[in-house]
């Protein structure tokens, strides 16, 4: 008798040592098969990402969908959202801090970030950009002619009223020494960042090239902008760092 206590004090210590599985969830089940998924991965958390695409357009379902059957091909607006996948995966490809493949990992832009709530993109500042020289009353500077354009053509008004450098500092409310050399000639090279505008320039014109009726950077219509991304910050907005305001009952 005392060596059967023994052997079930020992069993029951045993059996409360043990690691408790939490219960399953209520209602839980195998994800759903979701039908002909092109470009998303099977395990891909398909709801969740649909999601994301509504709130960045301000758009419901059936906007890119038919009504009553997701999977069917009936609204072009789908295969639309099929070539922007594609081309969020492209622009990736300029950020080497990119990691996986979209809408997998991190990225420094996605849908968000063009998008804001809109179904078309914005491309104009609604405000202009006034740096320290603007509030002490310096300006506007003449046009002069211009050294080292290695993008933009030959008689682009760089400098001065209504110049493409003027879009950019709107685009990402900087002042010039943010890409140029500070206590430099601004033709000088000595900022890394300079280097960086000129690729965002070209990373511009390869996603206008997407759209029919689009002209190179910055001639001709746009459809997307450097405003279209930065909105005024020179890191542009994504799902990863997109601020959030708590209800107003918290706060």
């Amino acid at each position: 008798m005392r060596i059967f206590l023994v052997w079930l004090f020992v069993s029951v210590s045993l059996v409360a040592q043990q690691p408790q599985q939490p219960p399953p969830a209520p209602g839980a089940g195998p994800a759903p098969a979701y039908k002909n998924l092109k470009l998303l991965a099977a395990r891909a958390d398909v709801a969740f990402i649909m999601s994301s695409f509504n709130e960045a357009l301000g758009v419901q379902c059936t906007y890119c969908h038919e009504q009553g059957d997701f999977a069917a091909e009936g609204n072009p607006k789908k295969d639309m959202a099929r070539k922007m996948i594609s081309m969020v995966r492209v622009i990736d490809t300029s950020f080497p801090s990119a990691n996986g493949v979209f809408p997998d990992g991190y990225h420094e832009v996605d849908c968000l970030t063009c998008h804001r709530g809109s179904v078309k993109p914005e491309t104009v500042a609604p405000k202009k950009y006034y740096n320290r020289g603007n509030s002490l009353g310096d300006g506007p500077f003449p046009q002069r002619p211009t050294v080292s354009l290695k993008l933009l053509p030959v008689g682009t008004p760089v400098h001065g009223p209504d110049s493409i450098m003027g879009e950019f500092r709107d685009a990402l409310s900087v002042d010039c020494a943010y890409c140029h050399g500070g206590d430099k000639p601004q033709e000088v090279d000595v900022n890394p960042r300079k280097d960086l505008a000129r690729k965002m320039i070209m990373l511009v014109r390869q996603i206008n090239a997407n759209f029919p009726g689009t002209g190179v950077f910055p001639v001709g219509p746009q459809v997307v902008t450097c405003y279209t991304c930065h909105r005024g910050d020179p890191h542009p907005v994504s799902w990863s760092n997109k601020r959030y305001e708590l209800p107003a009952a918290r706060r």
